[in-house]
């Protein structure tokens, strides 16, 4: 393993939410733009955040089911393997 657990999984949290608020966010109201002319700023700031939530959203539960896809079910015991002791890795 080249990386303690929880350094993959806050990396992963990051680069999702930069992904989702710095891409995906203003992809969206770019495209809503296009089809319409002119707009309340309110609506576009409330597209701009639904879309981007949703996004980072919908990439946690993509981590979560990778990790059902490896057999982990018991989510409490998540946490605790996220943080062993670095001497076992």
């Amino acid at each position: 393993m080249l990386s303690h657990p929880i350094t993959f999984l806050v990396g992963y949290l990051v680069v999702t939410f930069i992904i989702a608020f710095a891409g995906l966010g203003p992809l969206t109201v770019f495209v809503m733009v296009l089809f319409r002319r002119r707009m309340e700023k309110p609506f576009v700031n409330g597209v701009y955040l639904g879309s981007a939530i949703a996004a980072w959203g919908f990439m946690i539960l993509h981590y979560l089911l990778y990790l059902r896809g490896y057999g982990i079910s018991d989510w409490s015991t998540l946490l605790g393997d996220v943080f062993y002791p670095a001497q076992y890795f």
